[in-house]
C-alpha cells in the first residue's frame, strides 16, 4: 500500500476477545476459520507523552517526540526542504474516506521549529482535500506530491502558506486499495526522482511530453523538469530507497527488504535476452521472518503461523549518516506497523548483491517497539540531523476494510485515531543530533562543499539544488571536489552533478 502498508488477507486488532463464531474470510468466501466474536472491549488511545513512555528502544539510544497532534495527524510520509521545513503527507481519509463513503480528506502540510529546540511548534496546511496522498518531495519553489492517479507539482506563489499553483505532471497510476497505490519519492544518483509502483501498474502519461509509458510489474523514475518517465526494476510496495552508492531496495508486506540488482533501463536494451530475476532477497531469513513485539500479540483470521512474523513491512530506509557510529552506517531499518515496531538488520555486500541479518545483540528483540498497540510506524528516514526519524500514523485499525469481515466492520470504528499522529526521532543517548542546516542560505561554492557532508540527506539536497541552479560556474569547484575530496561519496556526487550540468545525460 502506498503509505499504510499491511499484509493482505488479515486483520490485526488490539482487542480482548470473547465467544467463538464461524467467520468467512473477507478475501476467500470458501475459507472458514474458528474465530472470536467482535463483541469486545477495545483498548483506548493514549496521549503522545504516554505513548512515548510505552516505547522500548535499543540500549544506548533515546527516543524523542518531535511532533504530535494537532500539529500533525495521520502522517504516512515526510521529507525535509532546504529551508528546514518538514513536509508531511497525511492520509486522513484512510481507509474509506472522511465520511466512510470515499470523501477525500488527505493533506500535505509543513512543520516549522521556530525556536530551534528540535521540536516542531508551528504547522501549516499547504494542501487539503486530496484523495489518499502517499508521498511528498520538495522541488524547486514547491513540492512534488504522489496522489494516484497523478503526480503533481504544487507551489505557494503569494506567500500565504497555501498552494495556489498546481500542475499535473504525470497521470495514469492505478487507484484501488490504498495499500497498493504508487508512492514516492527518493532522489537518485542518476539525477532522476524515483517512486514505488505499489503493485498498481498503469500506463503513465507524461503531460509535458504527451508520452505514454507502461510500468506494469515495475517501479518508475521521473524527471519533473523535462517530463521524462521510465520504468525501473520493481515493484516495491511502499517505499523505494537506496544506499549511499546508488543500490536500490524495496519492501513488500512479508518481505522486509530486497535488492534490485539489475536496473530496467539496462535490461530493456535487448528484449530478446533472458535475464535472471533482477530482484534478490537480502535477509538471511527472507520473507515472513520472526519479529519480537512488546505489544500484545492478537489472534488472526487466517494463517495463524504468521503471528509475530513480518506481515506489513514498509517505509524502509538505509541509514546514511555517522551519528550512530560505523556499526550502524548502511544498516536497514524497516517499519512493521501491525506489530508496532521498527526492525533493524546489518547489511553486508556479497558479490554484486547483499545479505543482511539481525545484530548479535538483537536476536530476540527489535531496535524500536511499543507496548501501545495504536503505534503504527509507516516510514523511517535518516534525518538531516543524523537521527532516525519515524512516522506514526497512530490508528487502532491499520488493516483495510476490504480484508475485514463485514460483521466485524459493523462493530468497529475503522477510522479510530484519525485525529492523532506522531513523529519521533531516535539517536544515541550520549550524543545530541546536529542542528538541521539551512541549505537555502548557501551559495554555489558552499553547496558544492556540502557534497562532502557525512549526512545522506544533505548531500542529496545540495546535489539537487546545484542542478536547479544550472550554473556553469559550479563546474570548476565540482571538478576540484571530484579530484581531491577526501570523502569518496563527495567525489561520487560531484561526478553525478557534473554529468547533468555539462549535459552529458540529456
Amino acid at each position: 500500500m502506498p503509505m499504510c502498508p499491511v499484509l493482505l488477507r488479515y486483520l490485526v486488532l488490539a482487542v480482548f476477545l470473547s465467544p467463538r463464531v464461524d467467520i468467512a474470510l473477507a478475501d476467500d468466501p470458501k475459507a472458514r476459520v474458528q474465530h472470536t466474536s467482535p463483541t469486545v472491549t477495545l483498548p483506548s488511545p493514549t496521549t503522545a507523552d504516554d505513548s512515548l513512555r510505552e516505547m522500548t528502544v535499543r540500549p544506548g539510544f533515546t527516543v524523542e517526540l518531535v511532533a504530535a497532534e494537532p500539529l500533525t495527524m495521520d502522517p504516512v510520509s515526510f521529507a525535509w526542504g532546504p529551508d528546514g521545513k518538514l513536509w508531511v503527507v497525511e492520509m486522513a481519509d484512510y481507509p474509506s474516506g472522511m465520511d466512510g463513503d470515499g470523501e477525500f480528506g488527505g493533506r500535505v502540510r509543513y512543520l516549522e521549529d521556530s525556536d530551534d529546540d528540535g521540536r516542531y511548534d508551528r504547522s501549516t496546511v499547504f494542501l487539503d482535500g486530496l484523495g489518499f496522498p502517499s508521498g511528498v518531495m520538495p522541488w524547486r519553489d514547491g513540492v512534488l506530491v504522489s496522489c494516484a492517479p497523478d503526480i503533481f507539482y504544487a507551489e505557494d506563489s503569494d506567500g500565504d502558506g497555501r498552494s495556489d499553483i498546481r500542475h499535473v505532471l504525470f497521470s495514469g497510476f492505478e487507484e484501488g486499495n490504498q495499500q497498493h497505490r504508487m508512492n514516492g519519492f527518493t532522489w537518485g544518483l542518476d539525477n532522476w526522482v524515483h517512486g514505488a509502483n505499489g503493485d498498481s501498474g498503469g500506463v503513465i502519461r507524461s503531460h509535458p511530453r504527451e508520452a505514454m509509458v507502461s510500468i506494469a510489474g515495475r517501479d518508475f523514475r521521473v524527471d519533473p523538469d523535462s517530463g521524462r518517465v521510465e520504468p525501473q526494476t520493481g515493484p516495491s510496495q511502499f517505499g523505494r530507497q537506496r544506499d549511499d552508492w546508488g543500490n536500490w531496495f524495496g519492501t513488500h508486506n512479508s518481505n522486509p527488504l530486497f535488492h534490485f540488482v539489475l536496473q530496467d533501463h539496462y535490461l530493456r536494451r535487448n528484449p530478446h535476452v533472458a535475464t535472471p530475476n533482477p530482484q534478490v532477497n537480502v535477509s538471511v531469513i527472507p520473507g515472513a521472518s520472526p519479529v519480537y513485539p512488546t505489544s500484545r500479540t492478537t489472534e488472526r483470521f487466517n494463517e495463524p503461523d504468521r503471528a509475530n512474523r513480518f506481515t506489513s513491512a514498509c517505509g524502509a530506509t538505509i541509514y546514511r549518516d555517522e551519528l550512530f557510529g560505523p556499526q550502524f552506517t548502511g544498516n536497514s531499518f524497516v517499519c512493521e506497523p501491525v506489530h508496532n515496531l521498527v526492525h533493524r538488520e546489518v547489511i553486508r555486500a556479497t558479490g554484486v548483491t547483499f545479505t543482511s541479518q539481525r545484530a548479535d545483540d538483537e536476536q530476540r528483540s527489535e531496535f524500536l517497539s511499543s507496548r501501545d498497540s495504536w503505534f503504527r510506524s509507516t516510514m523511517c528516514r535518516t534525518g538531516p540531523d543524523g537521527a532516525l526519524w519515524v512516522a506514526d500514523m497512530y490508528r487502532h485499525v491499520i488493516e483495510h476494510p476490504e480484508w475485514i469481515p463485514t460483521d466485524w466492520q459493523d462493530q468497529l470504528d475503522v477510522r479510530a485515531g484519525d485525529d492523532r499522529g506522531r513523529i519521533y526521532r531516535v539517536f544515541p543517548s550520549h550524543e545530541r543530533p546536529r542542528r538541521i542546516r539551512r541549505l537555502d542560505q548557501l551559495g554555489t561554492r558552499e553547496l558544492v562543499a556540502a557534497l562532502s557532508s557525512p549526512n545522506g540527506w544533505e548531500r542529496d539536497m545540495a546535489h539537487q539544488m546545484l542542478l536547479w541552479q544550472d550554473d556553469d560556474s559550479a563546474l570548476e569547484p565540482l571538478r576540484q571536489l571530484a579530484l581531491r575530496a577526501e570523502r569518496p561519496l563527495a567525489r561520487l556526487h560531484a561526478l553525478c552533478v557534473i554529468r547533468r550540468i555539462a549535459r552529458f545525460d540529456r
